[in-house]
């Protein structure tokens, strides 16, 4: 083996590899933001680089801010790039440089391919760990592809997936390297070639220490949502079950004190990968938004997420509390509930109807007062699909997947418009409206014109 410490100075400065440039000047080699990264010479150093949770636990956030959950104050004093995200304007980013949505992801996207092109030369370290630092490497490249995916690229259509603009597809931290947009079929196809080639070098189960390190189950939890992203619901059910067949810890929201600030820790046992929404995104923060006053009056008063996931305010307004990371940010990571309800609407969708209600009780009645959930009268297989997706919608709130979900709704037909006033003016976001993709970062166009822009 080839011991020689891997020099990241010799590699790639982010600034460059995260925009795609075009053009690296030799002179600006020598700058890397993150000295961390300057030297790393064993297994056990790439484990702290994927550990690194400043980096990696960081997902993009605008998709959330430009759905239905919540609205804002005409008071409030908000980032430009959140309000003009939140208002659907053309342009969001107004020249604003280093976009967090997209630079972030592909930060951990380098920070994966320089580990899975030095551990061949790395020393120290049993060779699982070696064979559990590939598999999490590869599934932090599927799951940051596949959050870029979901803001900048349309969503995958089988009639035009081959034609449509994806996004880049950087593989090696090659310095000079010039990605372009890949199409939505190769986008696809290689988060799911990540995603499946880590399950078979990840850990079996997830450590209940450490939920930021991925898992078996937390890959096919992955695989899941994305195919289900795709609507390919058969492959959904067939990751759900595989991933629920290895992990299916639920907790009893009986057991949790409501009058907690954060009830939630961050390696509770429903999850099974821990991260985030962008911690700089101001708009989430107390007092700054309320939730969308028809979805807070949808739960029940014996349904205990009405008190876990809100608080009321002096003005008695519901604004937004729980979150799986345990502190203020808004988890945006894995967890069993999610998996649950995707093997919920997929068996639903395939008129596997007792099996779908089947899933749907047992979560609700672990999110219910004890003894108190009953299913409602459902006639059709309509009926106990809108059910569910009523229940996704207010379970998962704040994860980063509401407006992915509404994309795919809308494609069947949903006619879901999303409305908003601020400051006595009225927007609108119609079915098929463009500005569902966010543009790509203006900065990213500019060093690398073979990176095409999105239409608005």
């Amino acid at each position: 083996m080839n011991n020689k410490p891997i020099n990241l100075l010799t590699i790639l400065p982010f600034s460059f590899m995260i925009i795609c440039a075009a053009c690296v000047k030799q002179s600006d080699l020598n700058k890397v933001p993150d000295s961390n990264l300057t030297v790393f010479k064993s297994v056990e150093d790439a484990q702290a680089l994927l550990d690194n949770m400043i980096v990696m636990q960081e997902t993009p956030a605008l998709s959330e801010i430009s759905a239905d959950n919540f609205y804002i104050p005409d008071s409030g004093v908000f980032d430009k790039v959140e309000l003009n995200t939140y208002l659907w304007k053309d342009d969001i980013f107004e020249g604003r440089k280093l976009a967090g949505d997209w630079y972030q992801p592909y930060r951990q996207v380098f920070y994966a391919n320089t580990i899975l092109d030095a551990l061949p030369h790395l020393s120290g370290g049993k060779e699982q760990l070696g064979t559990h630092v590939k598999g999490a490497a590869l599934f932090i490249r599927a799951y940051a592809f596949h959050n870029v995916a979901l803001e900048f690229a349309n969503l995958y259509d089988p009639a035009t997936a081959a034609s449509d603009m994806g996004i880049p597809l950087p593989l090696s931290p090659e310095p000079f390297a010039v990605p372009v947009r890949a199409t939505v079929s190769e986008t696809y196809k290689q988060i799911i070639r990540d995603a499946s080639d880590a399950a078979r070098y990840l850990p079996q189960a997830p450590d209940p220490l450490r939920k930021n390190r991925p898992s078996i189950p937390a890959a096919f939890a992955l695989m899941a949502r994305v195919y289900l992203s795709m609507s390919d619901y058969e492959n959904a059910k067939l990751y759900a079950d595989s991933c629920l067949m290895q992990y299916a810890s639920l907790i009893d929201y009986n057991s949790i004190d409501t009058t907690l600030a954060y009830p939630f820790t961050a390696n509770n046992a429903e999850v099974l990968y821990q991260s985030n929404l962008l911690s700089t995104t101001s708009m989430f923060y107390p007092g700054n938004c309320y939730i969308d006053s028809s979805l807070y009056r949808s739960f029940a008063i014996d349904d205990l997420r009405k008190y876990l996931f809100f608080s009321l305010d002096n003005s008695n307004l519901p604004v937004p509390r729980y979150s799986y990371t345990g502190n203020i940010t808004r988890f945006s990571g894995l967890a069993v509930d999610e998996v649950i309800l995707i093997r919920a609407e997929c068996n639903a969708r395939m008129y596997n109807l007792s099996d779908a209600l089947q899933d749907l009780s047992g979560l609700m009645k672990s999110r219910w007062k004890n003894g108190s959930y009953t299913l409602p009268p459902l006639n059709t297989a309509k009926e106990i699909l809108e059910l569910i997706l009523a229940e996704r919608r207010k379970e998962l709130l704040f994860r980063g997947i509401r407006l992915a979900d509404i994309r795919r709704l809308n494609k069947q037909g949903a006619s879901i418009t999303l409305k908003r006033w601020f400051k006595q003016q009225a927007y609108t976001l119609s079915p098929g409206d463009k500005r569902y993709v966010l543009p790509i970062p203006p900065d990213v166009i500019a060093i690398n014109s073979a990176v095409v822009q999105n239409p608005r």
